[in-house]
């Protein structure tokens, strides 16, 4: 029973259950109490239900772990007409997506522990999780390293240059190295400008056939 201080169960009754962790796909009851999921079973026994608890009808609907996006642009700081931090997060969480990896195509990039310390500070009132991503370059040029280890104090899960490929490939091999001591990944852009600095289409046997 729920007294006037608590928030009442909720029952999540008759939708398909996804958890990948325990290997589980199946129409199931999920109950919910005090924030914790107390019991995913087949069907929830109506005698052992709270008379207060809610009820909500997911038949025919997914029921699942919040899903994870790991590359996002929220833009803030510098491009908030775009999106904020507080927008995006409202609607990933819409979604369905309780964390998300904010991409360092900002301005000033993320590329020091200040910009870094920023949004996570703004990310503190979003309804979801926001890992940011800190830059492997300097303002995502590409012409000189930032500084990985200061990013990684600073609370960065990865490194990318977004949209922009780095280059230099040995910059990039040092940036690997960095990022294996660190144990924290890069994502890379992989589009080569030289190769494709303004086609539509790839030179190859389907494009040459259709012209």
């Amino acid at each position: 029973m729920a007294t006037s201080n608590q928030i009442p169960p909720l029952l999540i009754a008759g939708g398909r259950v996804i958890d990948p962790a325990n290997g589980m796909d199946s129409v199931a009851d999920v109950l919910i109490s005090d924030g914790v999921i107390r019991a995913v079973t087949p069907s929830m026994p109506a005698a052992s239900l709270d008379p207060n608890a809610r009820v909500i009808d997911a038949s025919g609907l997914v029921v699942a772990p919040g899903f994870i996006d790991i590359h996002t642009h929220l833009r803030e700081p510098g491009y908030e007409y775009k999106e904020t931090i507080v927008t995006g997060a409202q609607a990933a969480a819409r979604g369905g997506f309780t964390t998300i990896c904010a991409m360092p195509n900002t301005d000033p990039a993320i590329d020091n522990a200040a910009v870094v310390d920023y949004v996570r500070n703004r990310a503190a009132v979003a309804p979801v999780r926001v890992q940011v991503v800190g830059c492997v370059t300097r303002d995502r040029a590409g012409r000189e390293l930032a500084d990985m280890e200061e990013l990684i104090t600073a609370g960065v899960v990865a490194f990318s240059d977004d949209g922009d490929p780095v280059h230099d490939a040995a910059l990039m091999r040092l940036a690997l190295t960095y990022s294996r001591d660190l144990r924290a990944p890069i994502t890379n852009h992989c589009q080569d400008h030289a190769l494709c600095p303004s086609g539509v289409m790839a030179e190859g046997w389907v494009s040459s056939r259709l012209g």
